[in-house]
C-alpha cells in the first residue's frame, strides 16, 4: 500500500503558465500522483506580478473545469487551487487564489533563482506578523541562499516555512541543491517536499521515490511529516508545530555525507 502524501506545489492546470500544456497533459500528471498515493494536489500556477492577478478569474474558472474532468474520470484525488506568487514589493494576498485553498493563512512565494531580493525579509516577516505564513518555494535552488545557508535559519526564526523540491533531494538541480537540501531537513529547516510538476514526462508530478528515501535516511515519522502532516495543516490553516530550528553554517562544509549518520535519532 503507498504512503498517504500531499503535494502543495504543482503546475498541472493547463494554458496558465509553463506547466501543463493540455487538458490531457494534466490528466495524465494527476493520474499518476493519484496512482502513487497522493491523495491531495494543490495546482499553483505562477502569479508574476499583482498585475498576474488580474488573470484569477480565468484561473479558477480552469481549475473549477479541471476538477469535473477528474471527478468524470473517476479519480479520488483532491484538487485544490493556490498559486505561485512571484516576491514583488507590492506583494498583497487580498485575492482568492492568493493563499492555498482561500485559507487566508499559508501562501507560496518565490524568489528569483539568482539572488535574494533585498525587501524579502521585512517584506516576509510583515506577513508572518500579520498571521500570513509564508512558504518559501524551492530554498535550495536559490543561488542566495547556496551562498548563505544561514540565511534560512533567519527567515524561519521570523515566520517563514520552506519547501524543498523532490527533486533536488534526488540530485536533479546539482549537487549544491543536494546538499543544502539534505542539511535543511538535519537542521529542522525543512517543513514540506513537493513535487512542483510542470510536465507529464519531465519533472512531473511523483512523491513517492522520494518519500521512501527521506523513510530511509530519518524514518517513517519524518516523511510522514514533510509529505502528508504539514501540508494537511497547511491546507485546512492550521497551526504547524516546527520544531527548534537549527543554523546552519555561512559556508557548507564538506563531509557534509558522514555527518547525516545517527540523523534519526536527533529528529
Amino acid at each position: 500500500m503507498n504512503p498517504k502524501m500531499i503535494d502543495i506545489h504543482s503546475h498541472i492546470l493547463p494554458y496558465t503558465d509553463d506547466g501543463a500544456e493540455t487538458w490531457e497533459n494534466s490528466l495524465t500528471m494527476i493520474k499518476n500522483a493519484d496512482a502513487e498515493g497522493i491523495r491531495v494536489i494543490v495546482a499553483t500556477p505562477h502569479v508574476l506580478s499583482e498585475h498576474h492577478f488580474k488573470e484569477e478569474e480565468e484561473i479558477i474558472k480552469k481549475y473549477l473545469k479541471l476538477k469535473k474532468k477528474v471527478k468524470k474520470e473517476g479519480l479520488k484525488i483532491e484538487i485544490v487551487l493556490a498559486c505561485e506568487i512571484y516576491a514583488q514589493p507590492d506583494t498583497s494576498l487580498n485575492h482568492k487564489i492568493a493563499t492555498l485553498n482561500s485559507n487566508g493563512k499559508y501562501f507560496l512565494i518565490e524568489f528569483p533563482m539568482n539572488s535574494i531580493p533585498k525587501f524579502a525579509p521585512e517584506k516576509l516577516f510583515d506577513f508572518a506578523m500579520d498571521e500570513k505564513v509564508p512558504i518559501v518555494a524551492h530554498p535550495e535552488r536559490n543561488a542566495g541562499f547556496q551562498t548563505r545557508p544561514d540565511f534560512i535559519y533567519e527567515y524561519v526564526q521570523r515566520g517563514s516555512l520552506m519547501q524543498i523540491n523532490q527533486g533536488s533531494l534526488l540530485g536533479r538541480f546539482g549537487e549544491r541543491a543536494k546538499t543544502l537540501a539534505f542539511k535543511m531537513i538535519e537542521n529542522n529547516l525543512a517543513h514540506f517536499i513537493a513535487s512542483d510538476g510542470h510536465k507529464k514526462d519531465t519533472r512531473t508530478v511523483t512523491l513517492i521515490e522520494c518519500y521512501h528515501l527521506i523513510t530511509e535516511k530519518y524514518g517513517k515519522h519524518i516523511a510522514h511529516r514533510l509529505f502528508y502532516e504539514n501540508p494537511l495543516k497547511a491546507i485546512q490553516g492550521e497551526k504547524i508545530k516546527t520544531g527548534e530550528p537549527l543554523p546552519i553554517e555561512r559556508e557548507l562544509k564538506k563531509g557534509f555525507w558522514d555527518r547525516v549518520k545517527g540523523i534519526r535519532n536527533r529528529l
